[in-house]
């Protein structure tokens, strides 16, 4: 026999189940076509709950962006005075969020949201990821000589460099786990760069 509930306040919302929810919804009807009311009705929370958690659609998307962005902000401030090249920073800020995605389950809901990333691009403009970047600036910024690149242009590049590798592991990477992907990534485009260098020292000076 089923003994009647408790009465008092009601459970707080869940706002991973709630975020789960919303996935399911923009994969299936595209995330511009899913209102905040289908959202809160298929959830079963209030609109002004689900404005509580989430003050906007694409909150629901980026959902636990902001836990990623305070691990980043802990990492670079134990990294201080520390001078980091492009792959340390790939290492020390990337690669312990990446492995996580090893995990099947975590690896399907990551391709889901990469992919409504690849469809609406507006998307990436999402303050926690700028933040993101201004950290990873300000750490590059640290072992940056005058007459380097801008740090923050590398920081730009770095995370919009991950996103492309991400967006294709999510589109084509079957076999490849997203660290393999993105590693791969970042080492053609080390090759690139190396093989450019390398042209540019031994081609011929034009004549004058």
């Amino acid at each position: 026999m089923q003994t009647a509930s408790k009465r008092g306040r009601p459970q707080e919302a869940d706002p991973r189940r709630i975020a789960r929810i919303a996935l399911r919804l923009f994969v299936r009807k595209g995330f511009d076509r899913v209102t905040v009311g289908e959202i809160a009705e298929a959830a079963s929370v209030s609109r002004r709950t689900l404005f509580r958690l989430f003050p906007s659609k694409s909150e629901l998307v980026w959902d636990g962006l902001d836990e990623v962005r305070d691990v980043v902000r802990q990492r670079a401030a134990s990294l201080a005075g520390v001078g980091l090249g492009v792959g340390e920073v790939l290492r020390e800020f990337a690669e312990p969020f990446l492995r996580r995605l090893d995990a099947p389950a975590a690896a399907e809901t990551a391709r889901q949201r990469l992919r409504l990333l690849a469809a609406a691009p507006a998307l990436f403009n999402h303050p926690p990821l700028r933040e993101i970047e201004a950290v990873i600036a300000t750490t590059l910024a640290g072992s940056a000589s005058p007459g380097d690149t801008p740090p923050p242009l590398v920081a730009r590049s770095l995370v919009a460099a991950t996103f492309a590798a991400l967006i294709w592991w999510a589109e084509h990477g079957e076999g490849m786990t997203a660290l393999e992907a993105t590693r791969a990534a970042f080492r053609a485009l080390a090759g690139a760069d190396q093989g450019a260098s390398s042209t540019a020292a031994t081609s011929p000076k034009p004549l004058a």
